[in-house]
């Protein structure tokens, strides 16, 4: 399952194109309480379920360019439905796309917590002819969460990927195969879903979204 069938949102890389954005904020979130002591410490419990929140901009659309995702904002029904965005920054690797991504018996792939140890590194990054480098956004195909690498260790033929997060799934991820291409999200619309307004111009005012990941 490297995807589920869902709708994309629309942006210039898609069929159909929609327009693109004039900003993006993406934040991670760590769920969890922490408790601030009399004598200026604090103490803290982190939940599991971290999630990304993602917030995109748009500027003034005529009605042509507001033709496809207008209609998409529309049929979401809000937060209701779930679909996919891709962020143009973090698509693919910083040092490219892979050209070949290996089959999960051409590398192994184990984990502890937020680490996942890649055996057959060589030998994968050189049919790939790239790499995966601190920043990177990496999914895995049978865990529908999107994870950062914050940092990368090589130990001769075994690279660890140390993940902004805990795994969500250990047991899913000794059958998965990497997905280091054309990243994207899972997410629904975080609260209510956002007014389109057209002005005396004929033109759509600029609207923002709010999304929030959901890997259920």
């Amino acid at each position: 399952m490297a995807y589920d069938n869902l709708q994309e949102l629309p942006t210039p890389n898609t069929t159909p194109a929609g327009p693109g954005f004039v900003s993006q904020t993406i934040t991670d979130n760590s769920p969890g309480m922490i408790h601030n002591l009399n004598s200026g410490g604090s103490i803290s419990v982190k939940f599991k379920g971290n999630y990304w929140t993602i917030a995109i901009a748009y500027p003034q659309l005529t009605i042509a360019e507001g033709s496809t995702i207008v209609p998409f904002l529309f049929s979401l029904q809000g937060g209701f439905t779930n679909f996919y965005i891709q962020l143009p920054t973090h698509a693919n690797p910083n040092s490219g796309a892979w050209s070949t991504v290996p089959s999960a018996s051409s590398v192994g792939l184990g984990a502890v917590a937020n680490q996942v140890v890649v055996t057959g590194w060589a030998a994968a990054t050189s049919a790939a002819g790239s790499t995966l480098t601190t920043g990177d956004m990496i999914k895995f195909t049978n865990i529908k969460k999107v994870y950062m690498i914050v940092n990368t260790e090589l130990s001769g033929d075994t690279m660890t990927l140390s993940l902004n997060t805990e795994i969500a799934d250990l047991a899913a991820l000794s059958t998965s195969t990497l997905q280091p291409n054309d990243i994207k999200f899972r997410v629904r619309i975080d609260g209510k879903a956002p007014s389109v307004s057209l002005n005396a111009d004929g033109l759509y005012e600029g609207f923002s979204l709010s999304l929030r990941e959901n890997t259920l």
